[in-house]
């Protein structure tokens, strides 16, 4: 669980070491949110606790979820399970709480290797294509396509094709440019 109390990205990272030095079957990787009528909503309505943010808490847990790939444990589930009671809006007071949060990790890796890939082509071009396998287009083009919109932004281009391509493998990417 990342965010609790006195945590941060370091304390995280070294739980994760911990943990995968366990060599445990799975895991699950969990932000911290406060919910209503938790001793964690009273230190937070008191101004003792301050959740993470959710950009903070995807870059963490993605950190961690890599740690764990690398060391071939499963992770099974990255964020709270979307259910009624938090979906409401009353139950969650503070805290990355997302229905899509394991999405918004993937998304952030796949814009990783995405920039990583840009930044290693010889010259820049207006057109990128980036082909992914047909389950990970979403992941590629991000919530809302916040990554076509950041590459956009990032490289000068003018258009991003991302296209499904059952030969990349599923944690891959290709890139093509044209001018």
């Amino acid at each position: 669980m990342v965010g609790l109390p006195g945590d941060d990205e370091q304390t995280s990272l070294a739980s994760g070491k911990a943990i995968s030095d366990l060599s445990p079957d799975f895991v699950r990787i969990y932000p911290t949110v406060v919910i209503a009528g938790s001793l964690l909503a009273k230190w937070y309505k008191q101004g003792k606790y301050k959740p993470l943010s959710m950009e903070k808490s995807v870059s963490i847990v993605k950190k961690l979820y890599l740690l764990f790939k690398e060391q071939n444990i499963p992770v099974i589930r990255m964020g709270l399970q979307a259910v009624k009671e938090l979906d409401k809006g009353t139950s969650v007071l503070a805290g990355p709480y997302h229905p899509a949060f394991g999405h918004m990790v993937f998304s952030e890796m796949f814009l990783d290797m995405a920039v990583q890939a840009l930044k290693a082509q010889p010259s820049k071009k207006e057109t990128v294509t980036i082909k992914v396998h047909p389950a990970n287009i979403s992941k590629m083009r991000g919530l809302k396509n916040k990554n076509v919109h950041l590459l956009k932004k990032m490289f000068n281009l003018q258009q991003i094709n991302i296209i499904p391509d059952k030969v990349v493998k599923k944690d891959r990417l290709s890139i093509t440019s044209s001018a």
